[in-house]
């Protein structure tokens, strides 16, 4: 029963992905869903006519289609929350990776938002981002107390925590806006939007169930009246 809650559960979770995708990208990757072999977490990552792919082409307008530059990489797992009532992430990462060698080499990042659920070090940021570049600045600071610099994309940048961490969405709402990739169909922004304001929804839901006391007091303050469970409210 669990397996089959989990790939029920897995499959509307890839299907949100794919509307994003179809309304966003002219592309014919989808995302597909596979089960781990224990079977109680799901690998959910891009795929091309069933057969696992790198990522998701970012074709742009002035650009030969088989080889574009920019690729957008996203993969998760997933897992059946104990209660069994809803999915929960596991783990993920969305970023961007360029290959500048018109095809001859493989892409490599060039930006990572990633999300670890249980994270190695207790210390490290459950979402974070990894920038792959250089900073003279950053060698510097290190380098003048003493230590040697680690590389820039080495570094755990905080962005979030369970709740409310970076999406897909806002990815594609990230590149967008800094003109990292612009050819995006017609109307895609609207859709994009639209599934971000429902993932914050549900998201907002999860935040009330972790914080009923801390939702039940900001409630009360906006005029509602709340009873605990088993009580009705009078009027």
């Amino acid at each position: 029963m669990t397996r089959r809650a989990l790939e029920a559960a897995a499959a509307d979770f890839v299907s949100i992905l794919n509307d994003v995708v179809a309304s966003a990208i002219d592309t014919d990757v989808r995302f597909g869903v596979g089960l781990i072999a224990d079977g109680q977490r799901a690998r959910i990552e891009a795929s091309r006519m069933g057969t696992w792919s790198d990522g998701i082409p970012l074709v742009r307008a002035d650009e030969d289609p088989a080889v574009p530059a920019l690729q957008l990489r996203a993969k998760y797992m997933v897992e059946l929350a104990q209660s069994g009532e809803y999915l929960r992430v596991v783990t993920s990462a969305v970023g961007l990776w360029v290959d500048v060698t018109a095809g001859r080499k493989r892409h490599r990042p060039l930006v990572r938002v990633e999300y670890d659920r249980h994270p190695r070090a207790t210390d490290r940021p459950a979402a974070h981002v990894h920038l792959h570049a250089n900073s003279p600045e950053m060698a510097w600071v290190y380098g003048s107390s003493g230590r040697a610099a680690p590389d820039l994309h080495a570094l755990h940048f905080p962005v979030g925590g369970q709740q409310f961490r970076p999406t897909l969405e806002d990815f594609l709402l990230f590149l967008n806006r800094e003109r990292l990739y612009t050819d995006f169909k017609p109307g895609w922004k609207r859709e994009v939007l639209r599934s971000l304001w429902q993932w914050e929804t549900l998201q907002a839901a999860a935040t009330v169930k972790k914080y009923p006391k801390t939702a039940v007091g900001v409630l009360l303050q906006l005029g509602y009246e709340i009873s605990p469970p088993g009580e009705r409210v009078t009027q």
